[in-house]
């Protein structure tokens, strides 16, 4: 695939999206939510300067001028919910995945959802790693103990190469698609990618989905109370083939582990 190709691909998928453009304006992009009446006027400029901002990468595959409506059309139908428009796209990955018109990019909505985790890692809250907190998993049963992962951690799997993609469009446009079509070549099954910071810029890495799924685990079981969250009951669910001390190793070297905790905590 050249560059040429590219542009060819983005103009259809801008023509198709043309085509329900008109239903699409006349919403006007109104919202009663009190504290976005300022940007009632100019919603559409809005919604656009947002969505490039927030996804960079999708913005690079599509084209600045489809994302633009793409935004529009998001706002419309998922519209902010608080002033702080910081915390709005992250439903673009599923409309994404919904418009007939992406077809042809089926690692697009992936895609998506790699940005947004970037912009969710790059406002989360520090927290500094405790390392003291790790002699509880030598002198304190598994069932007791509980895993934190920093705030900043975001886990994605993907059987697209996500982080390489990402990586693609950082080049000049030009060589963009070429290695983009790289990328997609070297596909080998289900891989996950995590987002963090060390300390204060953004990091990304590939694991394995069973390393991606145990960490998804331990976010999940972080939200939750109860012996079901336990770091004991946890190992008992974990992927077939996980190997914990490994990952541990790796988690405490890359500061994606945050603090251990007990039941008492």
């Amino acid at each position: 695939m050249n560059i040429d190709q590219e542009r060819a691909r983005q103009q259809a998928v801008l023509a198709a999206l043309q085509q329900g453009w008109p239903a699409i304006h006349a919403a006007r992009l109104q919202t009663d939510a009190a504290g976005l009446r300022a940007y009632q006027v100019n919603a559409r400029a809005t919604a656009q300067r947002v969505l490039l901002a927030h996804f960079p990468t999708v913005a690079a595959m599509l084209g600045e001028e489809a994302l633009g409506m793409l935004s529009v059309l998001l706002w419309q139908q998922s519209p902010p919910s608080s002033g702080d428009l910081g915390q709005w796209g992250g439903d673009l990955p599923a409309l994404i995945g919904a418009r007939a018109e992406l077809a042809d990019w089926p690692w697009l909505a992936d895609c998506a959802r790699l940005d947004w985790a970037r912009h969710l890692c790059e406002r989360a809250a520090d927290a500094r790693q405790d390392h003291g907190s790790l002699h509880r998993l030598g002198d304190s049963a598994p069932r007791a103990l509980r895993l934190h992962l920093q705030p900043c951690v975001q886990v994605i799997t993907s059987p697209w190469p996500l982080a390489a993609l990402w990586a693609a469009h950082q080049l000049p446009e030009a060589a963009q698609a070429a290695a983009a079509e790289t990328a997609l070549q070297a596909v080998q099954g289900l891989r996950a990618t995590v987002v963090w910071r060390s300390p204060w810029q953004l990091q990304m890495s590939e694991i394995s989905a069973e390393d991606g799924q145990w960490m998804q685990m331990l976010q999940d079981a972080s939200r939750h109370d109860g012996a079901h969250a336990s770091l004991g009951s946890l190992l008992t669910q974990a992927p077939a083939g996980f190997d914990f001390s490994a990952w541990l190793t790796t988690a405490v070297m890359q500061g994606w582990l945050w603090r251990i905790t007990t039941d008492a905590e």
